[in-house]
């Protein structure tokens, strides 16, 4: 054979050779830890042999009759070999700077099935109640069916400003809608929105038969009643940023800029509210999640907080406490018993607290999750700021 043919064999086996190893590559690329020394291997020698192939290809092309400024085999190959090699290095070194970017700082990288829905704006509230989901946006509140992939029913008191909060009465026939100058009620397929409590209202929540409300320092509890509701209310010392009903105590827990706080009746049977336990969290609480065995809050900046339970009637233990991720907690939620937390930048982190607290794994393709629930059939519901949608999200071996 002549030495063309030889050498323009030996390139087009580079080539071919080459574009599997790239394949590969890439494939490993995408499962390997970040800083592979492998991979900056692999990529370098790919690099080398896709640099011999061109350099057959120029041998190919010479005109051997004249001569040129740089001989084929003795320029061409060794140049443009190593600067493919080169070349191959200094990608797989960006792609390791690029997954140690996307690697979580705790835990692994979770991977779950996320179906999401479009929103008509940027989500701010979000509650579940049996199958039915309420989005609050600057465009209103979204319904929706909480099914694997979430269907839109309709959108409800669009033509209100300043929405915070949302919440469903039990049958989901009714919405509370918090805002910042009343308290609303309206009914989820139609009627007109009328005043509950007018002032700022800094959150609502419903639960066993009735719901509460936060204007600042003062919560007002409404229970159904024979003739009319009555409505009972307290002045707890510090402005109130989260509530939720404990189905555990049948009582309610409301979060301040400093404290935790279980409100419960008053024993001698008059209905008025008492504080019954007071927790200092050292943080603003953003969010509250009960399960039968913990009480856990979100603390922005101060992370995530949780106590757990010393009994039925009350009373919980010392705090455990997890402040390296997410670095903001934005909202919490459980999911059998693992904590869920919306950790905005740093995506849905899972968490387990016992016996010692730890990160579990960490959902990096909600680019701004700031919003997490789940439903009665454990589907986890995540509101994502970045991309205006709200997200259905599933791991692919059910329960953690």
């Amino acid at each position: 054979m002549a030495p063309t043919a030889r050498l323009i064999a030996f390139a087009l086996g580079c080539a071919l050779s080459a574009a599997p190893a790239t394949s590969l590559l890439a494939q490993r690329a995408d499962e390997g830890a970040p800083g592979s020394p492998v991979r900056r291997l692999r990529y370098t020698v790919a690099g080398a042999l896709v640099g011999a192939a061109l350099a057959g290809a120029y041998y190919s092309i010479a005109d051997r009759s004249e001569p040129v400024p740089c001989d084929p085999l003795g320029c061409a190959l060794p140049y443009l070999s190593v600067s493919g090699a080169l070349t191959g290095l200094f990608l797989a070194r960006e792609i390791d700077a690029q997954r140690r970017a996307d690697a979580p700082r705790a835990g692994v990288r979770d991977r779950p099935r996320i179906e999401p829905w479009s929103l008509p704006a940027m989500p701010s509230a979000l509650t579940v109640r049996d199958s039915l989901i309420a989005v609050v946006s600057d465009s209103g509140v979204s319904l929706f069916v909480a099914a694997p992939s979430p269907r839109a029913l309709q959108r409800r008191a669009a033509g209100l400003r300043g929405l915070r909060d949302v919440a469903l009465l039990p049958g989901n026939d009714r919405l509370l809608i918090s805002s910042a100058v009343a308290l609303y009620a309206t009914g989820t397929v139609a009627g007109v929105a009328s005043r509950l409590l007018d002032g700022d209202i800094s959150a609502v929540a419903t639960g066993g038969g009735e719901w509460i409300a936060a204007r600042g320092r003062t919560v007002t509890v409404e229970r159904p009643a024979l003739s009319a509701p009555v409505r009972v209310s307290l002045d707890v010392g510090e402005a109130v940023r989260a509530a939720v009903f404990d189905d555990v105590t049948a009582s309610w827990w409301v979060g301040t800029d400093s404290s935790l706080l279980r409100l419960t009746r008053a024993p001698n049977g008059s209905g008025a509210l008492a504080i019954s336990e007071r927790i200092t969290t050292g943080g603003t609480v953003r969010a509250i999640a009960t399960s039968a065995h913990w009480i856990a809050a979100a603390l922005g900046e101060g992370g995530v907080a949780a106590w757990q339970r010393l009994g039925a009637a009350g009373g919980v233990s010392a705090p455990v406490r997890l402040q390296t991720e997410p670095r903001f907690a934005y909202d919490v939620a459980w999911y059998h018993e693992t904590l869920l937390v919306a950790g905005g930048t740093d995506g849905l982190v899972r968490i387990s607290l016992g016996p010692t607290p730890a990160v579990l794994g960490v959902t990096r393709e909600l680019p701004f999750a700031t919003l997490v629930k789940v439903d009665a059939n454990h589907n986890i519901w995540v509101g994502d700021r970045a991309n205006g949608t709200l997200n259905c999200v599933r791991y692919p071996d059910g329960p953690r």
